[in-house]
């Protein structure tokens, strides 16, 4: 989680207005195909794409605002192109940094369908966006039609709860370590077999704990130097996971076997 102040920072270019461009080309057509939402649909389905094809993308240059908090969102945007940040901002003008996306990918599905449809963050384009909307009543049509686009937006929607719940759990501990270690050995029970694949970036888990991600990193290189676990691009493998539970709980007795004491 990165935290700055808005007032220095550069000013929100307003001066450029997102720029229209023409209907989506055959390349937004199938970067949009490629989104987790419409994965599940083969793009030559009858009556898939023809709603889609005549939407406009819209172009915002980094620094622009894309969604503002508190805004209806009334329109599912999606990104095609570029990264973006999810912000929240304080009345002090303090700005945490609580999400990043990065093309392709869907911004707040499970936010269109609350009574509300109020956006809880601000959105800002990190570089160059591409942006596509895709109306409320379009997409309630293609799921109606694609059972597989419903099923892919529960579940986002569930995703979403579950890492809500991540984030609630972690607060009970105080360190980043213990909270990695309960993280871990709760993946570890879903997996089974000692060895857990990450579905996450760092940069996600780094959002999920609420650190930046050298700060992740550093406390998995040094669970990885104290024997605890392995790791290899996504695969991190627990080896030691009677000293996580201590690390978990408190941590003494882990740390008295490592001095000796």
């Amino acid at each position: 989680m990165d935290v700055h102040r808005r007032g220095l920072e550069p000013a929100l270019d307003t001066s450029f207005a997102a720029r229209e461009n023409e209907r989506m080309d055959l390349r937004d057509q199938a970067r949009l195909c490629s989104c987790s939402l419409f994965a599940g649909i083969d793009p030559r389905s009858p009556g898939f794409l023809a709603p889609l094809a005549s939407l406009q993308p819209r172009v915002y240059t980094a620094g622009n605002m894309i969604l503002l908090a508190g805004c209806k969102y009334s329109s599912l945007h999606i990104l095609l192109e570029g990264e973006a940040w999810a912000e929240m901002a304080s009345e002090e003008g303090r700005v945490v940094r609580v999400e990043s996306f990065s093309a392709v990918e869907a911004l707040a599905a499970a936010i269109l369908f609350t009574p509300s449809q109020r956006l809880p963050v601000s959105v800002v384009a990190r570089t160059t966006c591409r942006i596509v909307a895709i109306p409320k009543d379009i997409l309630l049509d293609l799921c109606s039609r694609h059972r597989p686009v419903l099923e892919a937006i529960l579940a986002e929607t569930g995703s979403r709860l579950e890492s809500l719940a991540d984030r609630m759990r972690s607060t009970q501990f105080s360190t980043l370590k213990e909270k990695l270690a309960d993280w871990l050995l709760r993946r570890l029970e879903l997996a089974g077999d000692g060895s857990i694949r990450l579905e996450a970036s760092r940069e996600r888990m780094a959002e999920l704990f609420g650190v930046a991600r050298p700060s992740l990193s550093r406390t998995l290189m040094a669970m990885r130097d104290e024997g605890l676990i392995d790791f290899s691009g996504r695969i991190i493998r627990i080896r030691d996971p009677k000293s996580l539970a201590e690390i978990r709980n408190g941590g003494s007795g882990h740390r008295l076997r490592r001095t000796g004491r």
